[in-house]
């Protein structure tokens, strides 16, 4: 399940989300918080802190696509809120400065997948009513070309089949969109 999705049963009070979501960040949170040069037990504390809240205040969270960012950057303002600039140790300024770096990158990543996500909804609103059925299928049920088949009452070939020529479409329409955007930009 991935991570968003796990966001949004935690957000409707699913405790086993919760927890996974605790366990797959717990690790890379407590050495972020290490790297930014805090005291392992304030980390752990910070650490603590964050995830009560987030369970006494599930439901009134929006909605995250980046659940990573999100606990890496909620994470560092409880830092920052719960404890003195005194008691923080930049052990490594520069390693301060990289951390610091590749947040920013992620949140470009984050929002350079936005934008491939809208051009993939547009790019969508091209195929057939047939096309968008099997990649729906395929890719968001992660169906077999065979039960793709039996649920479309088709043979396993024409799902394929299908499949393929809608791939090819994106790819037709995603060539010609970044040549223009070459191009012209």
């Amino acid at each position: 399940m991935r991570d968003f999705q796990l966001w949004n049963l935690m957000q409707e009070r699913d405790e086993e989300a919760f927890a996974t979501l605790y366990h797959n960040y717990v690790d890379a949170l407590y050495a972020y918080g290490l790297h930014l040069g805090y005291h392992a037990e304030d980390v752990e504390d910070a650490i603590h802190d964050l995830f009560v809240s987030l369970y006494h205040k599930r439901g009134q969270y929006p909605t995250v696509q980046n659940v990573k960012v999100y606990l890496l950057i909620a994470l560092k303002n409880t830092l920052l809120n719960r404890l003195p600039k005194a008691k923080m140790e930049i052990l490594n300024p520069e390693l301060h400065d990289q951390l610091e770096d590749s947040l920013e990158e992620l949140w470009i990543h984050q929002e350079e997948r936005g934008l491939k996500r809208e051009l993939l909804k547009e790019g969508i609103t091209h195929l057939s009513p047939r096309q968008k059925q099997v990649l729906y299928f395929r890719y968001y049920k992660t169906m077999s070309f065979k039960q793709i088949a039996e649920e479309m009452q088709i043979n396993t070939q024409s799902a394929k089949n299908i499949a393929q020529t809608a791939v090819k479409k994106l790819k037709t329409y995603f060539s010609v969109l970044w040549f223009i955007l070459c191009f012209f930009y």
